[in-house]
């Protein structure tokens, strides 16, 4: 752990844990509401594709905001950007009761504008708890990340879960007519082509139901962060670098760093859950079962990622990240296999549900492991680099989110499988040149450990 690590531990000792429940307590209220939205916007929301248009908007945004990440959390802090970020999820979620180009774009920018601080934000709090843990506690830095990183998106993932029952519970009062005869779904579907398919929607007083008590739920985490989150101290880099040096971090970091070669990984983590999101959603789900079953599937995969996150968080210092990434890469390697050569129908529900399982396994193990792999490799940097692993993560939500436009499902699996071929492959490359250069950042941190006990015996 470098100085800077060490002064913030100092001062941030004791705060540990209540902090990083707290921070995951706020995500879960605000993401309850705003995943299951998302879920939603590419069904909910079709007439001119409003829905995925604003969803790309929005992360066009997150870019952005991103590489601004390092100066606004310089002078904001992280708690004031988290606590700025919820007020424009209120906004947002506010904006879906009347969506129209005129409401719902200005507030997906006005969110897109603000998330890449709150999730470099978020990166941030997370690693200076580990951090400041491990050293109090004499565990690995890898093991402590592992756990908080684990904690955090076990919590976060069950958003999946409680924001998308409330969405179909809500969802399947309305009444539906039966989707358009016809209608191709699955891998075949095309935007640009007349096979495209109507989805059926609920009548507005559900929608409204529905979104009121999204509403609510990003009220509390508003509430949760202003009064109980601890504020974190600045760190160093924070403390002595110029508006220029925040700036410019972000370029120098990505150029001048192993980082560069991680981009392809990063990207397709986000590649990924766009497609989950936009196309499994619309395409394979909304189009043969109808959009009042989106949420008990999602919940399904919700279910997965968040015990995924919790087991293997806690298993991971033992078979290390390498063979959970390779795991992780398999199983949703697998799944988009199984998308590309399969036509779903309505009698294939009992697949439409498996098939997240599967996705949500793999996605368990990304979210964990690759902030901890991020944090581990840039412990001196970690406001820049975090900044770009959002950012490019934004990136990829964007490109998919507007291809989603004009490419058929088809091409689009195609390049995900092959981004996924890539990312492995450089990620690979990324481990071998820094256990070759530095040694496993495992064994350096258990090394640290033993000294330390070593030190107190002889005390």
């Amino acid at each position: 752990m470098g100085q800077e690590d060490g002064k913030q531990a100092s001062s941030f000792d004791g705060k540990e844990t209540r902090g990083s429940v707290v921070l995951s307590v706020a995500f879960f209220a605000a993401f309850t509401a705003y995943m299951a939205i998302q879920n939603l916007q590419s069904s909910l929301n079709q007439a001119a594709d409003l829905g995925i248009i604003s969803l790309s908007v929005l992360y066009a945004c997150i870019i952005f905001s991103g590489i601004l990440a390092p100066a606004v959390i310089k002078f904001l802090g992280v708690k004031k950007s988290l606590i700025l970020s919820w007020i424009c999820h209120i906004l947002y979620t506010g904006s879906n009761f009347y969506p129209t180009f005129y409401t719902l774009i200005p507030s997906s920018i006005l969110l897109g504008a603000i998330s890449g601080f709150m999730w470099t934000g978020q990166s941030i709090y997370i690693s200076v708890c580990a951090f400041s843990l491990a050293k109090s506690t004499d565990k690995t830095e890898y093991d402590v990340l592992s756990k908080l990183n684990g904690l955090f998106f076990t919590l976060f993932e069950t958003t999946q879960i409680t924001g998308n029952l409330v969405s179909s519970l809500v969802l399947q009062t309305g009444t539906y007519s039966n989707v358009t005869g016809g209608a191709v779904c699955g891998p075949e579907y095309c935007p640009l082509s007349v096979n495209g398919s109507e989805i059926a929607t609920p009548e507005t007083s559900v929608v409204y139901i529905l979104l009121g008590i999204y509403l609510g739920c990003d009220v509390i985490a508003l509430v949760v962060t202003v009064f109980f989150l601890p504020p974190l101290p600045k760190s160093n880099w924070s403390s002595n670098a110029s508006l220029k040096q925040s700036l410019s971090s972000f370029f120098v970091t990505l150029f001048k760093s192993k980082l560069i070669f991680l981009v392809p990984f990063i990207m397709f983590q986000a590649v990924e859950q766009a497609i989950l999101w936009g196309d499994y959603t619309r395409s394979y789900v909304s189009c043969t079962i109808g959009i009042h079953m989106v949420g008990f599937i999602m919940a399904t995969y919700g279910a997965a990622t968040a015990s995924c996150a919790f087991v293997f968080s806690r298993i991971a210092k033992y078979i290390g990240r390498y063979i959970l990434f390779f795991t992780a890469a398999v199983l949703q390697g697998g799944v988009f296999v199984v998308l590309y050569i399969w036509t779903p129908t309505s009698e294939d529900t009992t697949y439409l549900f498996l098939i997240p399982v599967a996705w949500g396994l793999g996605e368990g193990i990304w979210q964990t492991q690759s902030n901890s792999l991020i944090a581990l490799l840039f412990p001196e940097k970690k406001e820049p680099a975090f900044a770009n692993f959002h950012t490019w993560k934004a990136i990829g939500f964007t490109l998919t989110f507007i291809l989603s436009n004009f490419l058929c499902l088809k091409t689009k699996l195609i390049f995900v499988m092959s981004l996924l071929v890539v990312g492995m492959t450089m990620y690979t490359g990324v481990e071998i040149y820094n256990r070759r250069s530095h040694g496993s950042d495992v064994t350096k941190s258990e090394i640290k450990m033993e000294d330390k006990k070593e030190s107190k015996t002889s005390l």
